[in-house]
């Protein structure tokens, strides 16, 4: 078997290495070193200036991309045939089961707004506006005035003036002390 070679630091400014019975040799020299880590501390430096200039590359690409993906996107959606809702609603309801959880949905969505404008947290005008399956927009050319009118109209708390509080109940089917509250 060979003899270990041993590797030593030596304060001679020289690593080198010692074998059994021979004399030692110098391996490095601290200059030698210092030229060694001078160009590995070059090509470290190189190495992250390639890294750098590929991940700004890399980015730009990937900005691109999502770009270009986003308008792909759009591009199908305005070229898409869109699904009416009812068409979607007349599907989920042709069975029994779905008509009875189309139901159920609505009675607890009904019960909820209820509880809301009882606590005083949303109108009666905005309940029976809800209630009725209509948006303000809706409501306002039935009533024959602007939208934001019909966002004041249901503003908890607001005194809704006496015509208009005939004209909503003419349009929701109600009296005008049901709109008002007890």
């Amino acid at each position: 078997m060979g003899s270990l070679v041993k590797l030593t630091y030596s304060d001679k400014n020289a690593f080198t290495y010692d074998m059994p019975g021979q004399a030692a040799y110098d391996v490095f020299t601290h200059n030698d070193l210092d030229e060694i880590f001078e160009s590995c501390e070059s090509v470290k430096d190189d190495e992250i200036i390639k890294l750098k200039n590929e991940n700004r590359k890399l980015r730009k690409l990937n900005d691109f991309l999502n770009k270009e993906i986003q308008s792909l996107e759009l591009i199908t959606a305005v070229n898409e045939k869109a699904i009416p809702l009812k068409e979607i609603v007349d599907e989920f309801t042709s069975t029994p089961d779905g008509r009875n959880a189309w139901e159920d949905a609505w009675k607890e969505q009904f019960d909820e707004w209820k509880a809301l404008a009882e606590s005083g947290r949303i109108s009666r005008v905005k309940y029976f506006r809800l209630i009725n399956g209509m948006d303000q927009k809706t409501l306002a050319k039935k009533l024959g005035t602007a939208q934001p009118n019909i966002s004041r109209l249901e503003k908890p708390g607001y005194n809704v003036p006496i015509r208009s509080l005939e004209k909503l109940a003419r349009i929701f089917n109600v009296k005008k002390g049901d709109l008002i509250g007890d």
